[in-house]
């Protein structure tokens, strides 16, 4: 059953977030070649402290790089201060209170078009999970929704090819097959918007000299290539686990649908308890000591939020998910200079979203489908279907 598929889901993260928390919560782990870090504080403290735990995995592994090709790890988010500021203030011009706030009436379009077609059953990643970000971002890229099924297609290609998965034949093949693709369309739109300036993010790119210098195609395409990713991967899975969150909780659903004025919290609740991203890398760049636990230079560290998120240190009753939970500082969008560029758009997208499906689904709900897939750090939902019960 579904429902009994979701239940496991939830004990999978509790369990994770238990064993993580024993002891100190820092350990090497053989099988990842990595140090998994999962208390709050030790968490934080590596997401914060970049000059010692860096982004930069090209420049900072010890361990060869088999994905090395993969255009994420020359993106913002792979790279450190002071390049990361210069960059970073480029484009966060399309995140600004007053840019989303334009973007609003594109959300909304998107989830009544995409919820006027459900007939029952919703195919939550298919019929609201995909198309809602995708064609979001694509407005504020400026290029073409009708895109959508390529641009999952190159999203799920390229996020798939990292660590042991890109030694994987028919992933470097499909990797290169995106990339290549990706590529090509990009460097179209950039010649047209060369040509015929639209006044939206890629022009803002394309005209840019953070250091004196215009950036280069490569860094261009590096910058669109994070911003489609992130954006969609990131709204798809938190619009995801919201629905898991809500099915598995029927009385936390009825207290939304009595005062939705609850939604943005509830919302914050699913971050914490469900977070987009178990976690995250991060490489020492020279020795470095974590609650008393010396770490080698250049080693992988895995910044656990999905336990930090949990630390029983920081958040009462942390195993039970609370939709008015006041404070809630979890990590699920990370800390310091790498917190999530699109947080913000990505919370105004699922709380429009949650909105309608309030009214859409009424009752408690379930889920008549779902298929999985482990990761080092976390469960991927690949398929879920929603239903009123």
């Amino acid at each position: 059953m579904a429902d009994d598929a979701v239940k496991e889901i939830l004990d999978w993260y509790r369990h994770t977030a238990q064993d993580g928390l024993a002891g100190d919560g820092v350990r090497f782990v053989e099988p990842l070649g990595a140090w998994t870090v999962h208390g709050h504080a030790e968490v934080k403290q590596v997401l914060t402290d970049h000059p010692v735990f860096s982004s930069d995995e090209l420049r900072h592994s010890a361990r060869p790089v088999p994905h090395e090709d993969n255009p994420i790890l020359g993106s913002l988010a792979a790279i450190d201060p002071p390049r990361h500021h210069l960059l970073r203030r480029l484009v966060s011009r399309a995140f600004t209170p007053r840019a989303i706030q334009a973007l609003l009436p594109t959300i909304t379009d998107t989830v009544r078009t995409q919820l006027a077609e459900v007939d029952g059953e919703l195919d939550v990643i298919g019929q609201l999970g995909q198309p809602l970000p995708v064609r979001t971002i694509a407005a504020l890229l400026g290029v073409e929704a009708d895109r959508q099924p390529d641009f999952v297609r190159w999203t799920e290609a390229i996020t798939s090819f990292a660590g042991s998965f890109s030694e994987d034949p028919s992933r470097q093949a499909a990797f290169r097959a995106a990339h290549a693709e990706l590529a090509e369309y990009f460097h179209q739109v950039f010649a047209e918007h060369r040509a015929r300036p639209q006044g939206d993010v890629i022009d803002t790119l394309l005209a840019a000299e953070p250091d004196g210098n215009r950036l280069s195609d490569e860094e261009l395409l590096n910058f669109c290539t994070l911003l489609l990713i992130n954006g969609h991967e990131t709204t798809k899975t938190l619009l995801v686990n919201t629905v898991l969150c809500l099915a598995a909780h029927p009385e936390a659903l009825a207290r939304l649908r009595a005062d939705p004025a609850l939604v943005p919290a509830a919302i914050e609740e699913v971050l914490r308890f469900l977070p987009p991203i178990g976690g995250t890398d991060r490489f020492t760049t020279g020795p470095a000591d974590l609650a008393g636990h010396p770490i080698e230079t250049g080693r992988r560290v895995i910044a656990m939020m999905l336990s930090a998120n949990r630390d029983p240190r920081v958040f009462a009753e942390p195993q039970e998910f609370r939709p008015g939970r006041t404070p809630n500082e979890h990590l699920s969008f990370g800390h310091g200079v790498h917190f999530c560029l699109g947080a913000h758009l990505a919370r105004h997208e699922v709380a429009i979203a949650l909105h309608a499906l309030l009214h859409r689904f009424p009752g408690p709900w379930s889920t008549s489908r779902i298929a999985t897939q482990r990761t080092p750090v976390g469960i991927d939902v690949l398929d879920l279907a929603l239903v009123s019960s």
